[in-house]
């Protein structure tokens, strides 16, 4: 589950269908205004759906059944997943999108 150079998180989680799923990844000092990503990853695992992602803010941003956190002061960032269904299963990585 965990994905991304900078971050760290569960190896595996689980969830009944029609619950929701909470998934908390923490990232290094310094990184805070960075972007936080959650995504599926394709070919070579790279991401090759970001399902959401912050604007480096801590404002809470939702898409459709999914929102994304980020904590500055503990580090971390917080997934929320409600109405899980069977298609929801499989790999995923959370990760901080770097500034070239």
């Amino acid at each position: 589950l965990a994905g991304g150079w900078a971050v760290t998180g569960p190896t595996q989680v689980t969830a009944e269908q029609g619950g929701s799923l909470r998934v908390s990844c923490s990232y290094k000092p310094g990184y805070e205004l960075y972007s936080k990503y959650w995504c599926r990853p394709g070919f070579l695992w790279f991401c090759f759906t970001y399902i959401t992602q912050t604007n480096g803010s801590e404002v809470t941003v939702t898409q459709g059944m999914v929102s994304i956190r980020d904590n500055h002061t503990a580090h971390s960032f917080t997934v929320m997943l409600s109405g899980v269904t069977p298609g929801d299963a499989g790999r995923y990585f959370c990760g901080v999108r770097r500034r070239l």
